[in-house]
């Protein structure tokens, strides 16, 4: 992938029964995607030992939870969470609540042999192309 447009009032997309993700884009160790809340939803406190995310909030309102506190997600808010924080989301707020999540993955040995081995895969002419 080169680059990647996209109109978030075009994309984004909710479901009653579960928070609703829209793939953005999916580079090497380094990927966005749309979080969209409906009002009721919760991701409880959680954490990622190997990732990096950001948070922006686009539209709507929202609960914020990071390393224990709370705090309003209103369009404008940014957010980062370095590895091994805990935060979860609570959309208490407005009837819809859109983030756009960006995440980096910490790279170690092991995964950057994968990356590497696809690196070297996409170049292959016939192969290539179900890695592209």
């Amino acid at each position: 992938m080169r680059f990647f447009t996209a109109n978030v009032n075009e994309i984004k997309k909710f479901s009653d029964a579960q928070l609703s993700n829209v793939n953005l884009f999916d580079g090497e160790a380094f990927f966005g995607r749309l979080v969209c809340f409906t009002r009721g939803q919760v991701v409880p406190y959680h954490r990622h030992d190997h990732t990096d995310e950001v948070f922006d909030v686009l539209e709507g309102e929202g609960t914020i939870l990071i390393d224990g506190r709370e705090m309003r997600g209103t369009p404008g808010t940014i957010l980062y969470v370095p590895a091994g924080t805990e935060h979860g989301f609570r959309a208490d707020g407005s009837a819809q609540w859109v983030m756009r999540e960006t995440v980096h993955e910490r790279i170690y040995a092991g995964r950057a042999a994968k990356m590497i081995l696809r690196a070297a895969l996409k170049r292959l002419p016939i192969i290539g192309k179900k890695f592209r």
